[in-house]
């Protein structure tokens, strides 16, 4: 579970060493629960390879297709981080919240796969991104990320 506080907004300037400061996003955790809370956008199986492919293929020119296409989906995350400079990028499955519209290739035995930000786990938030880097993010993905409730509870990483 989280140690900060349900509702408690923060405005702290952490440093990573050896890194000038720099302005996280300011944003509200939710109330803690068993599960890690995610802060992301829901996505597809496919259109994660894909894009991470594409991604790949930019950052590595000289890769042959082949090679591109296995580690895409060997490690999906890499060419994101690479591409939008936030290392905390992940992906993980999410429980589907009653009422929320997700489309149907998003789903996978009934969990939503997520690409997220962050977490709201004191390692991943202390390193949450600036609010530049998740503007940019916003504007590739189209739509605004979101709070989802991890479907594997936090002790499980333990």
């Amino acid at each position: 579970m989280s140690s900060m506080q349900p509702g408690e907004a923060k405005q702290d300037q952490q440093c990573d060493p050896g890194r000038s400061k720099r302005n996280h996003i300011n944003i509200t955790l939710p109330s803690p629960q068993c599960n890690a809370h995610l802060y992301g956008y829901y996505i597809s199986n496919e259109w994660l390879y894909e894009t991470a492919r594409s991604f790949l293929a930019k950052l590595h020119p000289d890769l042959p297709e082949i090679k591109a296409m296995t580690n895409a989906r060997a490690n999906p995350s890499y060419s994101f981080r690479k591409t939008f400079h936030i290392h905390s990028l992940s992906t993980a499955y999410a429980i589907l919240p009653p009422r929320q519209i997700v489309p149907a290739e998003c789903i996978v035995d009934g969990a939503v796969l997520v690409l997220y930000i962050f977490n709201d786990q004191p390692d991943s938030y202390h390193r949450r991104p600036t609010q530049k880097q998740v503007d940019e993010l916003t504007r590739f993905m189209g739509r605004e990320p979101q709070w989802w409730i991890d479907a594997v509870p936090a002790r499980f990483y333990r």
